[in-house]
């Protein structure tokens, strides 16, 4: 009887035994599931051309133009726009202030390689390099196919520079220049109160298309880090 059951407790654990290892098999090595998880969110991308052209009027906050001109600028590349952006103040030059002044952005950023997309690059094409001739320019090549990823970035007060006072530009922003862009709303609680400044404001979080970094700016970035 005893041996019975010792024959049977050996054979229990044998099939436990292997039940663990065929779970661990299964088990993906360190670092995989992340790699799957970057790999599922890759996506092809194309450069697109825009000009976005609005009044930005903000109550509480007076920005100089310069200063205005370079927070923008610097907060559209955080969300994927390519290094030649350019912000301009219509009518307002460099340290003069004004709650509602006019600006210009050139920029190309990324959007998913869709179809409609491509055709639509390809339609515009002739116009856009026409302006470029016109104009004494190189044409953008904006064609050409790339590696993007959804990256996350915050728009709240303590990232990037951004303030209390800056509820009303990031609120501006949010409305008028994000939906132009590959920018998907995470979370948005940005509430400005006019002539007070709210702590805690902004909070504005988004998930935005970016360029993947390319191979030996990923190793630079990599041994900067270590």
């Amino acid at each position: 009887m005893t041996n019975r059951l010792m024959t049977s407790a050996r054979h229990c654990l044998l099939a436990l035994g292997a039940a663990l290892l065929g779970v661990l098999a299964t088990v993906p090595p360190a670092g995989a599931a992340e790699e799957a998880a970057a790999a599922a969110e890759q996506v092809s991308a194309v450069w697109k051309p825009q000009q976005i052209n609005f009044y930005m009027h903000t109550i509480t906050s007076v920005y100089s133009c310069r200063a205005l001109e370079d927070k923008v600028r610097q907060l559209l590349l955080e969300l994927g726009a390519d290094k030649d952006t350019t912000v301009r103040s219509v009518g307002c030059y460099g340290s003069e202030l004004s709650r509602s002044p006019y600006l210009r952005i050139k920029l190309v950023s990324p959007v998913e390689a869709t179809p409609q997309v491509l055709a639509e690059l390809e339609k515009s094409r002739s116009t856009r390099e026409l302006a470029a001739r016109v104009k004494g320019e190189r044409p953008n090549e904006i064609t050409g196919q790339f590696p993007a990823q959804w990256r996350k970035v915050s728009l709240s007060r303590g990232k990037l520079g951004l303030e209390e006072g800056d509820c009303e530009l990031i609120d501006e922003l949010k409305r008028k220049v994000l939906p132009k862009l590959a920018i998907r709303v995470v979370k948005d609680e940005v509430s400005c109160m006019p002539y007070s400044v709210t702590m805690g404001q902004p909070r504005l979080e988004v998930e935005a298309l970016t360029q993947m970094p390319q191979p030996d700016a990923a190793a630079s970035e990599q041994s900067n880090k270590s």
